[in-house]
């Protein structure tokens, strides 16, 4: 009964979520890596935008009309991973990224939760 509540292609769509999410994780822990490292500053730019640029996709599949405060607070916590890196790109700051760090992290461990119940 269970694999009947959620579609197939529901269930592709956790999954792509899924994936965005644990490489923009990997992504930003890479990033962490780079600070002292002035070497890399085309590696922390390619990085950097590629981290808004899943943070901005995961942002547009947000149900903003029925999700509610789940989707207001995930909202939020893409804004901020995206702030985090603006900073990285715009004025080397690395500060931010251990926060962005955490919350994809414990987002991560949400959707791990969703992806087990949908498979």
């Amino acid at each position: 009964m269970e694999n009947k509540i959620i579609t197939k292609k529901q269930k592709d769509g956790i999954k792509i979520i899924k994936q965005l999410l644990n490489e923009m994780h990997k992504d930003i822990k890479e990033l962490m890596t780079f600070e002292n490292l002035e070497k890399d500053a085309k590696t922390v730019q390619e990085k950097s935008i590629r981290i808004a640029k899943i943070a901005i996709t995961l942002q547009n599949t947000l149900d903003k009309k029925n999700g509610g405060d789940v989707a207001k607070n995930l909202e939020h916590l893409y804004k901020h991973i995206r702030y985090a890196v603006g900073r990285v790109m715009d004025d080397k700051d690395f500060s931010y990224l251990e926060s962005a760090e955490k919350v994809t992290a414990e987002i991560n461990k949400g959707w791990d939760l969703i992806s087990h119940a949908a498979a």
